[in-house]
């Protein structure tokens, strides 16, 4: 890859929308991402990207080395220092960041014409893998047996190695000055562990460090493992910190996994780091609901989703991100969990007009704090709490309730809670980390709820799944535990007929919290017959090693396709808490010996939703829509 070619190249990636209302010409900074991933964090020497507003006079790119500092009328300032620019348009510039910079925050402005942007907060880690990729997602990347670029009609084979090009590989051997151009000898190589899986299994990385003849960009070496003839997601991980996935094409012996999810429509909008989805059935209305605003998404067009709006701002200040629509009330409403988890309060919006919702009320949950989901049957929602205490560095106690409340009146009640009873699922000594009111036509008056045994400061007790009669919503009464001893927490579930699909994990909340009081363990799965809705029945159990062990930090949410296929988002491990989640498939057609298959990783994907055959992942970029396919 030639320079130009590498600089247009650059210029080509897309471009992320962003809204904004501008006064005159300023100059606005929207976000800083990583230049291959757009991931919303950069390392020392990455090649990073800014996009924003009147960020420069005109497009221009750079035309060699050493990089310049100043283009367009346009100059970067990290932390007070101006850095390299490659590329400068009005909407994008796209630069190296200091490989002098700490990690944590760095601020930065544009300046142009006598004038400057706002000082812009971003976030700096040791080391942040983005791996450069086309529109489709591929990575961009090369056979190295003959130098020829990787794609599905030229596939690597197994057992040979591919050339991935990527950046944010964090610290080096041999440093090579900003701005200035990799030399062939002695070679930069990356000091921090580096590894990764294709289609989730181990793929040996023989090299990462930079790319000769370029500025900030790497390449890592990898050995294909054994796979079949197929697409697979690709995820590297530097010193502990994940990448975004991106598709590499393989051949090889042996029957290619199923393909499951095909993408047919993407859309891109500022959204938050974590947010949820609300499908408002019988409309094409879509509602994304992120810590600082809820955006709405015709997805009339699957295949051409458009940007409606947004609102919700005022309320939210970074505190939304879970929500839920009732259509069975007398308006149809949108309900959003705000928090600070420990002062939340419950917003409703009329949907009458979906596309521009109204606030009709707000009320705080008082005493019940640290809601972590919501469910409607009629008009009553649902929802249960997740917390603990702490003395220093140890939990002290831990804190679960169901409840519910009334809106028929548009303006929530509170109606009641579990009351303890002396009975293991009525419990509010442990955590509920997910609730949901099964749907009443098939399922009358039961609620699931996900636990653990553990309470008070001790955190080593095994998943539970607490069963509860709902028919009375004043008088609540939890029925019935499950417990399984391969788990020491469940924290998702879905449900497809009468086949439950519950994730937990191998270890529970750290405790004590040194750093931090995050679950450390590896993914669990576990199925359950519920023919006999309060009363399930376990089938199977899986954890390492009958399944690959996957770090994480909890698995909430489960969606179920049909033909009891599942979706599961997969939060990153304790090691990059702030890093991608992972989207799996769940075959348990074979409810004894369920299949998981990897599919995408991304940032900022914490829900998902299903609707006629089609798939709608959020993330911090926007939505992804994709078609699903079940056997």
């Amino acid at each position: 890859m030639l320079f130009g070619e590498f600089m247009k190249f650059l210029a080509l990636l897309p471009l992320l929308l962003f809204t904004h209302a501008i006064a005159g010409a300023q100059t606005v900074i929207d976000a800083v991402t990583d230049a291959a991933s757009f991931a919303p964090r950069v390392a020392p020497g990455e090649l990073a990207t800014v996009f924003g507003a009147n960020l420069a006079d005109s497009t221009q790119q750079a035309g060699g080395f050493p990089l310049p500092r100043s283009m367009a009328g346009a100059t970067v300032y990290v932390n007070q220092t101006a850095v390299p620019l490659l590329y400068v348009s009005e909407t994008q510039i796209n630069f190296q960041v200091p490989s002098n910079l700490a990690a944590g925050t760095a601020s930065m402005y544009v300046a142009r014409d006598g004038g400057q942007s706002a000082l812009f907060n971003f976030t700096v880690v040791a080391s942040g893998p983005g791996i450069f990729q086309d529109t489709s997602n591929h990575a961009i990347a090369q056979n190295a047996a003959d130098n020829s670029t990787n794609t599905e009609s030229n596939p690597v084979a197994s057992g040979a190695v591919l050339v991935v090009y990527l950046t944010g590989q964090g610290a080096l051997n041999n440093a090579v000055a900003d701005g200035t151009a990799t030399p062939d000898s002695p070679l930069s190589t990356a000091t921090a562990t580096a590894t990764a899986t294709i289609g989730g299994m181990s793929a040996t990385v023989q090299f990462l460090g930079l790319t000769p003849g370029f500025t900030g960009l790497a390449q890592a070496n990898i050995l294909v493992p054994a796979l079949a003839s197929a697409d697979y997601p690709l995820v590297i991980t530097v010193g502990g910190y994940v990448s975004a996935s991106a598709v590499v094409s393989v051949s090889g012996s042996g029957t290619a996994p199923p393909t499951f999810l095909t993408e047919v429509g993407q859309l891109s909008f500022a959204n938050g780091s974590a947010s949820s989805v609300a499908i408002y059935s019988d409309t094409p209305y879509t509602y994304i609901c992120g810590p600082n605003r809820i955006n709405i998404v015709n997805t009339g067009s699957v295949s051409a989703p458009v940007y409606v709006g947004e609102f919700g701002d005022a309320d939210l200040a970074g505190n939304g991100g879970k929500c839920a629509i009732n259509t069975e009330t007398s308006v149809p409403i949108l309900v959003d969990i705000v928090g600070p988890g420990s002062a939340p309060f419950l917003a409703v919006y009329s949907l009458a007009a979906p596309e521009s919702p109204v606030k009709l009320a707000q009320l705080s949950t008082s005493p019940y704090t640290f809601l972590v989901d919501l469910s409607f049957s009629g008009t009553v929602g649902f929802a249960s709490t997740s917390w603990f205490t702490t003395s220093g560095n140890s939990i002290s106690a831990q804190h679960g309730d169901f409840v519910a409340y009334n809106f028929a009146s548009l303006f929530p009640t509170l109606e009641s809670a579990v009351v303890p009873t002396g009975s293991a699922a009525s419990s509010n000594l442990s955590v509920k980390p997910n609730a949901l009111v099964l749907q009443p036509g098939n399922y009358p008056n039961t609620a699931y709820a996900t636990s653990t045994t553990s309470t008070g400061a001790s955190t080593n007790g095994i998943a539970a799944l607490d069963v509860i009669n709902v028919s009375s919503v004043q008088n609540m009464q939890a029925v019935e535990q499950v417990t399984v001893s391969t788990a020491a927490i469940f924290l998702g579930f879905g449900y497809d007929d009468n086949l439950l699909l519950v994730t937990g994990n191998t270890a529970s909340f750290r405790n004590p919290g040194v750093p931090d009081f995050s679950i450390t363990g590896n993914l669990t799965l576990s199925t359950m017959n519920i023919s006999n809705v309060e009363a399930p029945v376990g089938i199977a159990n899986m954890a390492p090693p009958d399944i690959p062990a996957i770090p994480t930090t909890g698995t909430y949410v489960v969606q179920p396709f049909g033909s009891d296929i599942f979706a599961i988002v997969n939060n990153p491990p304790s090691t990059d808490p702030a890093g991608p989640s992972s989207l799996m498939i769940v075959d348990a057609g074979t409810p004894s010996a369920p299949v998981l298959y990897p599919f995408i990783t991304q940032f900022g994907m914490n829900d998902i939703a299903a609707v006629n055959g089609y798939l709608l992942v959020p993330n911090v970029n926007g939505l992804t829509i994709y078609t699903i396919q079940t056997p």
